[in-house]
């Protein structure tokens, strides 16, 4: 049977924990069947975050083999660490295996935008391809799947392409990370230097009814994310770059990112789309991830 096949026949109990909500689902292959959807609560800290996993798990018992959890920020081993504590405060190294093994005898976790590459790459938009995964929203994340296997990197921070500086390109200072300059947090700023206390779904809807600078705006953005994608092909030559996050799939974003590309390097055309799952790549691909464990480990530590 294949890997996918297999997996298939594994119920997960999957959460994915981000800066705005928390999504806890069952899930068996890609189709969800149980979800339950809840905003993030910054104050509450990890402890309280995990609360809702806990939660389904005692009304579900029984109906799942296996527990995966994504999460904005770097998995280090076992632990669990903030990037960007403006996206989500963990305050340190936190435990998050540990934390949750009193609900299943074997417990994964990833990086949200690493598990959503791997959900692109088992059944969406890239599927068995190599590609890189960039979602694109508040702020900026990534993954990569390379010669058929999720890359986590020694510390779990592959993939952190909002984390690097795009000095050289002339954008930016030395040492700023790229999803100051490029994000919806950017957008926002920059409407804030006008006086405009909007959000960047505003500044879109601006755009839609013909406000020049709102274009604008996007227009930069998109050049910049081809900036960085035309350097992540020169590094990694990916098959394929799915994009995803609340900028990332905004009408005509993607259009904009190709056309501008084309503009920067047109002998290297390179093959973009949209995210196939959306908002819930990063579930599905956890959950693909602790089922593929859950089938590989017979009984010992993780493998995958």
């Amino acid at each position: 049977m294949s890997c996918q096949g297999a997996i298939s026949n594994v119920t997960a109990l999957a959460a994915d924990i981000g800066g705005t909500k928390i999504r806890v689902s069952l899930i068996r292959g890609e189709q969800e069947l149980d979800t339950r959807l809840l905003p993030t609560e910054p104050g509450i800290g990890p402890e309280g975050w995990l609360q809702p996993i806990r939660q389904a798990a005692q009304d579900w018992a029984g109906r799942f083999e296996c527990l995966g959890v994504a999460v904005s920020g770097q998995i280090d081993g076992k632990m669990w660490r903030s990037v960007n504590p403006e996206v989500l405060p963990v305050g340190g190294a936190f435990p998050l295996v540990s934390a949750l093994s009193e609900i299943c005898d074997h417990v994964i976790a990833r990086n949200d935008a690493q598990a959503a590459a791997w959900a692109e790459h088992i059944y969406g938009a890239g599927k068995r391809l190599d590609l890189v995964f960039l979602t694109i929203s508040t702020g900026l994340g990534g993954g990569i799947v390379c010669n058929g296997k999720l890359l986590r990197g020694h510390r779990g921070l592959a993939g952190r392409f909002g984390q690097i500086s795009p000095a050289l390109n002339g954008d930016t200072g030395f040492g700023e990370p790229f999803e100051k300059f490029a994000t919806g947090r950017w957008m926002a700023h920059e409407a804030a230097k006008k006086g405009l206390d909007i959000s960047a779904k505003e500044i879109f809807e601006n755009m839609v009814a013909g406000d020049a600078w709102s274009r604008q705006i996007i227009v930069t953005s998109a050049r910049r994310v081809a900036n960085l994608c035309r350097d992540i092909q020169y590094t990694l030559d990916p098959e394929m770059i799915v994009i995803g996050g609340g900028i990332g799939l905004a009408t005509g974003y993607i259009d904009d990112v190709q056309n501008a590309l084309l503009s920067i390097d047109p002998s290297q055309a390179m093959t973009i789309r949209a995210s196939a799952f959306k908002d819930r790549a990063g579930i599905v691909g956890i959950a693909a991830l602790a089922a593929q464990s859950h089938l590989q480990r017979g009984g010992k530590d993780e493998k995958i």
